[in-house]
């Protein structure tokens, strides 16, 4: 079956736009759920010092969690990404005027965003509220 070169060229072009949004969603993803982790931690930290309870395994799994969803979030990135990356050179495989970009900025956005993410993950385990209690 030949598809016309019209469609193909759509095909490419959409799923290059899907899989950028797609990194930039993780990325919002992150951002929401580390909101609703601190939170949620800031309200244990209050519950906790008003009952005055010990805290000494919420901290470990507090920790854990936001780490965790750090790195998921970081490999849903960098799979997005190489997907996008896959499709690009497909692209510009079909379509020669369209060039290959230059290898440094077609990964410089996501190792920022990767990066805030490993910052956000050591600061968050540094400054964890529920340390208190230790």
């Amino acid at each position: 079956m030949n598809i016309p070169e019209k469609e193909q060229y759509k095909y490419l072009t959409h799923h290059l736009e899907y899989l950028n949004d797609k990194i930039l969603g993780s990325f919002e993803l992150f951002i929401k759920l580390a909101t609703a982790i601190i939170g949620g931690v800031f309200l244990l930290h209050w519950k906790l010092a008003e009952n005055h309870n010990n805290g000494d395994s919420l901290v470990l799994m507090s920790d854990m969690l936001f780490c965790i969803v750090g790195v998921s979030i970081i490999a849903l990135i960098w799979i997005n990404l190489c997907a996008w990356r896959s499709y690009r050179k497909t692209l510009s495989k079909e379509y020669p005027a369209i060039k290959l970009s230059n290898p440094f900025l077609w990964w410089i956005g996501e190792a920022i965003m990767s990066l805030l993410i490993i910052i956000t993950c050591i600061l968050f385990c540094l400054l964890n509220p529920l340390n208190s209690f230790c």
